[in-house]
């Protein structure tokens, strides 16, 4: 089983041009709901991932994503926005637990995790996924619609998730950039049993410091 990086190592190659490069990379979407995780990514049929997960194409034979995903930037640059990622279509059972339990939903988690393929190889039976970003889930809005074919009424489920990133409630100032929760949880992510950098920042906010002089 290859890893991410022997993969896209693999794939770049001796490539001296982008467009030599013969990589694939689609998002994975892991929303941690409570008892009823869904696992999304950006194309068509089941993946299964190096992790052991399957994971639900969003993407039909016509090429429509179903999987409306926001467009997160970076965080770095002293905003916090709110984001919201639309699953058109989940069964039932999904979405009369998550509705039942709404409340629970609030401080989970969406995980986007990158796959990667070699162009033109198709699936492999253990595709390699790669940490991309996370987000705190705000809240979820339902709906749900009947529409009727041929004489037959079928009901469609939905769901749209409200998200915020991991810099959510700190001081929006000029050049500001991380909070010390934020900067523990990166570690967190990278492996780091700690990163205390920036506990300092706020022990030293509205002082005035000289330098130089007698």
């Amino acid at each position: 089983m290859s890893d991410f990086s022997t993969v896209l190592l693999a794939a770049t190659g001796a490539a001296t041009d982008a467009h030599d490069i013969r990589a694939v990379v689609r998002r994975c979407f892991f929303y941690d709901f409570l008892g009823y995780p869904v696992r999304i990514w950006d194309g068509e049929g089941v993946l299964t991932t190096s992790d052991g997960n399957e994971w639900l194409g969003s993407i039909d034979g016509n090429g429509t994503n179903h999987h409306r995903a926001a467009a997160v930037r970076d965080a770095r640059d002293g905003a916090s926005p709110r984001y919201e990622f639309s699953m058109p279509f989940i069964d039932q059972a999904t979405f009369d637990a998550l509705k039942a339990d709404q409340d629970l939903a609030a401080g989970r988690e969406v995980t986007c995790h990158n796959a990667i393929f070699i162009h033109g190889e198709g699936i492999a039976p253990t595709t390699p996924i790669r940490f991309n970003y996370r987000l705190q889930i705000m809240g979820v809005k339902f709906g749900e619609r009947a529409e009727a074919l041929e004489g037959t009424t079928t009901k469609t489920y939905s769901a749209s998730v409200l998200c915020r990133s991991l810099e959510y409630g700190r001081s929006r100032v000029p050049s500001g950039t991380y909070t010390d929760t934020a900067q523990r949880e990166r570690a967190r992510l990278e492996g780091y049993a700690a990163d205390t950098f920036c506990s300092f920042v706020a022990a030293n906010s509205n002082r005035t410091y000289v330098i130089g002089g007698n």
